[in-house]
């Protein structure tokens, strides 16, 4: 019987590929012989230095960026600017509440005073029934009902309610807005909306429409061409509407005179002319004043001259942009009563009266 014997061969070296290997390493499953096994093991132990080293240097990098002053300084900052709106907005909240409580004093006294006439008016002449009692007593609810509410409604608003922070303001209501007083006004006295129209002229003006509707046409002046209304306003509040409908390079004078004036082309020259040149500025007392104007008003906007007779005052109202303007009138140098007058700035101008 014979037997075989047989032999494993031994990997070489990795490093020097001679003689077999007396070491494999279990990381890099290389086989080394003796002398190059010991340059393996040097080899790693160099690189357990780096990786220690590398250690080392990121908890010093840890220590060092562990300095959290810049942050805190920007959290003092915040809590400075915080509180300065809110203070801001504390004091402006306190304005506002200020001249809502005002406004609405005013405006319920003006109608109680309005009411208190008519009675006294009544009970003077002796002109009065059951229904004027019933709706006597109708106004005298409705305002006790205002007065109530204005006390017990809560005026403010939270604009964020999702946010930690809430900042205060005053809701303003939108019949106490002083660009919506006409329009307001316009809704409770529509007995006082007279059907305006258009009456004497210059003679570059051609009115159309019944007399609803001015153009300027003809010859350029080199002056505004003028056109004053037909009726004339003693007392009351008095609303008249307009639209732009053609609007050329130059602008538009709205605003009132007194009645005796009857020369339209001279009626920049006398001391009885208020009003606005829309895109300009106004005229106070036959003056030009400083601005006090409506920017962007466009062809088909809405303008809404208010007369309030008793109070001697002229609103004038821009919607679209929710502007108001307001000039007082001197009743000595413009006496009532007051008729409109309505300046087209240039050539293809045009407005209509709205009734």
């Amino acid at each position: 019987m014979t037997t075989i014997i047989t032999t494993t061969q031994k990997k070489p070296c990795f490093k020097c590929d001679k003689g077999g290997g007396v070491f494999t390493c279990d990381g890099c499953q290389q086989s080394f012989c003796r002398k190059h096994s010991d340059e393996h093991r040097q080899e790693l132990a160099v690189q357990m230095d780096t990786i220690g080293q590398e250690c080392d240097a990121l908890q010093r990098d840890i220590n060092k960026n562990t300095d959290i002053n810049s942050f805190l300084s920007h959290i003092d900052e915040w809590e400075q600017e915080s509180i300065d709106r809110i203070q801001q907005a504390a004091h402006q909240a306190r304005v506002d509440l200020n001249e809502l409580f005002k406004k609405s004093r005013e405006k319920m006294t003006t109608i109680v005073a309005q009411l208190t006439n008519e009675l006294q008016f009544s009970r003077t002449s002796e002109n009065y029934t059951e229904l004027d009692f019933k709706k006597w007593t109708v106004q005298l609810n409705e305002l006790r009902h205002d007065l109530e509410q204005s006390i017990s409604t809560c005026p403010f608003d939270n604009n964020d309610q999702n946010s930690i922070i809430h900042l205060i303001k005053v809701k303003i209501p939108r019949e106490l807005c002083p660009w919506t007083e006409p329009i307001r006004t316009f809704n409770q006295n529509p007995i006082l909306i007279n059907h305006e129209k258009f009456n004497k002229k210059d003679q570059q003006i051609a009115l159309s429409e019944n007399d609803l509707t001015a153009t300027y046409f003809g010859d350029d002046l080199h002056r505004s061409v003028n056109v004053f209304g037909f009726h004339q306003y003693l007392n009351g509040t008095h609303h008249i509407r307009f639209q732009i409908k053609k609007k050329a390079n130059e602008t538009f004078f709205i605003g009132i005179v007194t009645y005796s004036q009857m020369d339209p082309s001279s009626v920049f020259f006398t001391t009885a002319i208020n009003g606005w040149w829309l895109d300009s500025y106004w005229i106070s007392n036959g003056r030009s004043r400083g601005k006090q104007c409506m920017s962007d008003i466009l062809e088909g906007d809405e303008i809404i001259l208010t007369l309030d007779c008793n109070q001697r005052r002229i609103y004038l109202a821009h919607p679209r942009t929710k502007t108001l303007l307001q000039i007082r009138i001197d009743d000595k140098k413009c006496p009532l009563p007051w008729k409109i007058v309505v300046g087209l700035g240039g050539i293809g101008n045009c407005i209509r009266i709205i009734n």
